[in-house]
């Protein structure tokens, strides 16, 4: 069994030289190689440039050896926005593990470089591959604009026509009674701001008997783990978690067809 880490050097950076796939006329592209964990092949990196916001497609064809696959055997998937976070997965952990086709469907992308690594996970793992990847530009990503402004306060009403005296009444000075004193007019409390957010779904993947979301919005929008997410088109309320500055995830109980059939609108409250 090889002891090393399946790189030639402890400092190599892969990813930084990754191999680019060329869109075609119809916005699709393709590469094949083979990966051998003990020859130092362990993973392969590819870029991908998307040139508008959109939709990115992956399909990974796996031919892993014939007579020595291990019950364990699976070649990872994952997606890296342009910041270099993952936003989608396929190892080990999902529910696809072992599959030797795998696919992946990542929503309302926003334009820029997105990467793609593909990688070993066992010491004695051999396969050979085939990757397709497919754009279909969807136009600007929408934005939730205003729904997270705060309401301005109530303005004071102005009369149409100058209500002021032409000439200011003098005091009653006959009886000696003081002129009523008048009420000032109650403040009326500010409604309180919006607490209910929406959202875009990322990307879709299956987590064991559900389906996990990936939400375009995070803590910098002041989401946070422990909301209470519901998704178009499917009834009940989950939890959110994992919340990054981005994004945050949802365990959702569907079928991803379910899920896409909804539009893909999340609406997200404390």
């Amino acid at each position: 069994m090889p002891a090393h880490s399946g790189y030639k050097s402890e400092k190599s950076k892969p990813w930084a030289k990754p191999k680019r796939l060329a869109w075609d006329d119809k916005m699709e592209a393709e590469d094949d190689g083979d990966l051998d964990y003990a020859d130092f092949r362990r993973a392969r990196w590819y870029v991908v440039d998307l040139p508008s916001a959109g939709e990115l497609n992956l399909q990974l064809e796996i031919t892993p050896p014939g007579d020595a696959v291990n019950e364990e055997f699976d070649l990872a998937m994952e997606v890296l926005d342009p910041g270099h976070r993952v936003i989608s997965k396929a190892d080990l952990e999902e529910e696809d593990a072992g599959e030797l086709n795998k696919m992946r469907t990542l929503r309302d992308l926003a334009p820029g470089r997105y990467l793609i690594h593909l990688y070993l996970q066992g010491r004695m793992d051999v396969a050979e591959y085939e990757l397709k990847a497919a754009f279909k530009p969807t136009g600007a990503v929408k934005s939730d604009f205003p729904s997270q402004v705060a309401f301005l306060d109530p303005l004071p009403m102005v009369p149409l026509n100058d209500d002021t005296p032409s000439t200011p009444r003098p005091p009653n000075r006959n009886t000696g009674k003081k002129p009523p004193r008048t009420k000032p007019p109650k403040e009326e409390p500010a409604p309180a701001p919006a607490t209910t957010l929406t959202a875009r779904i990322l990307g879709v993947s299956v987590s064991g008997s559900k389906t996990q979301i990936t939400v375009g919005i995070g803590t910098a929008q002041g989401v946070a783990s422990g909301w209470k997410a519901k998704v178009a088109g499917v009834s009940g309320t989950f939890s959110v978690d994992s919340c990054t500055a981005r994004t945050c995830t949802v365990q959702v109980s569907a079928t991803p067809d379910q899920v896409k059939a909804g539009g893909g609108s999340v609406t997200l409250s404390p």
